[in-house]
């Protein structure tokens, strides 16, 4: 029992040394901001200060004028009509419909009592001595989408780093196909293990779009996900269109059976497959989506990969699906290595393990350039010295 005590006492002086460090430093915007843009003229725009803040975003038309040539409208996070408070921010935008500039604001609040708030320091994003960030819809139609794939980082961020600066031009969006961590232990886990690095490549301009890995779903902090990385469900499995294309994003779940000892009985992921199935027929069965010209799944977990629990239940569930949706193609991650003698392959074809849609996996070393139109899937690989160690793939897009 004495030793128990000393434990929580060293716990509880731990924290109240860092709150002190935090109270210490000047208020400022820690993580952020980045961008999820979606169909429909919505676009969530997320960063972090380092104590707690009322926060905003200011939003100006690309016209040439000043930011500061007048007063511009504020958008706050106030989903039941006030304002939140705390040190992740989310703002939701709505009708983006041509190019907007836009600034990210944060005040300190000092201190609460009742109603009374106490307004500390202010963090803003600078529009003085540079431009404010570019915010563009997604694109309705056009001849082809591009967009880069990384995945099973695994917080190596020195990797990430090497990848993305290698990244080809021209890029409209970044995915992160899972596993960037081994586990979410913590927010600043979160930024030094892959979003700093995601941060500085996108310049809170190009989207970020995130199919959670089975890793995601491990640790403390798993159950915060969306709070860094919302989607248009609530859920880590979602949808969303670009230029030609119509994206769903999967989420295979963890691997093993949800009573496995290592889950400590957290873990319902059956159920959880089961509502996402239902999600995706409504989906693929909907004018919007089998009306687009081409149809891309992304999903961590290869689904003709695996013979765990977790594997099987999602293969038996979605392949069906899959097969029905006329998705052009899967791109995929977790197997971090080609082994053709291990059945680990770059590419499963169509037909493999019963599903006809063709999946192309990535490994955990290479960044995955994709171009798709009505006709082509166009994917490249580019590794940290910028070769282009596996060649191309061209998938047909089927009519």
């Amino acid at each position: 029992m004495k030793r128990r005590i000393l434990g929580v006492a060293a716990a509880l002086f731990a924290a109240g040394c860092a709150f002190s460090a935090a109270k210490g430093e000047k208020f400022a915007i820690t993580g952020g901001p980045y961008v999820h843009t979606f169909d429909g003229g919505r676009a969530e725009i997320v960063w972090t200060t380092n104590r707690p803040a009322v926060s905003w975003v200011e939003t100006a038309p690309d016209d040439g004028t000043h930011f500061y040539a007048q007063a511009r409208p504020k958008f706050f996070n106030a989903p039941m009509g006030k304002k939140l408070v705390g040190t992740v921010h989310r703002v939701s935008l709505k009708n983006i419909s041509e190019p907007t500039r836009y600034r990210v604001v944060s005040a300190e609040v000092a201190s609460r009592s009742g109603e009374r708030v106490d307004y500390g320091a202010y963090a803003g994003s600078d529009v003085y001595r540079r431009d404010p960030f570019l915010l563009r819809p997604a694109p309705k139609g056009g001849s082809a989408v591009k967009f880069i794939v990384v995945n099973d980082i695994h917080a190596d961020s020195a990797r990430l780093a090497a990848l993305l600066a290698r990244a080809p031009k021209g890029a409209e969006f970044l995915v992160l196909n899972g596993d960037m961590l081994s586990r979410m232990d913590s927010e600043r886990q979160i930024f030094s293990g892959f979003m700093n690095e995601v941060v500085k490549h996108t310049k809170g301009e190009m989207p970020v779009f995130f199919a959670r890995g089975n890793h995601e779903a491990r640790g403390e902090f798993s159950e915060e996900f969306l709070k860094y990385f919302p989607t248009p469900t609530g859920k880590p499995y979602y949808s969303f269109k670009w230029g030609p294309a119509a994206f769903a994003f999967l989420d295979a779940g963890e691997d093993k059976p949800d009573g496995d000892i290592e889950y400590y009985g957290m873990s319902d992921f059956d159920a959880y497959r089961a509502e996402q199935a239902e999600w995706f027929k409504n989906l693929i069965r909907s004018d919007d989506f089998k009306n687009s010209p081409v149809k891309i799944i992304v999903v961590h977990v290869p689904p003709s990969w695996g013979e765990w629990h977790g594997s099987m239940h999602f293969r038996k569930l979605f392949m069906p699906l899959i097969n029905e949706s006329g998705a052009a193609a899967i791109l995929s991650g977790h197997l971090h290595s080609f082994d053709p003698a291990k059945n680990m392959l770059p590419l499963y074809p169509a037909d493999k393990d019963g599903i006809n849609v063709p999946n192309v996996v990535n490994s955990n070393t290479d960044l995955m350039a994709v171009s798709a139109s009505p006709e082509k899937i166009r994917i490249s690989f580019v590794s940290p010295d910028g070769g282009n160690p596996r060649g191309d793939i061209e998938i047909d897009v089927p009519k």
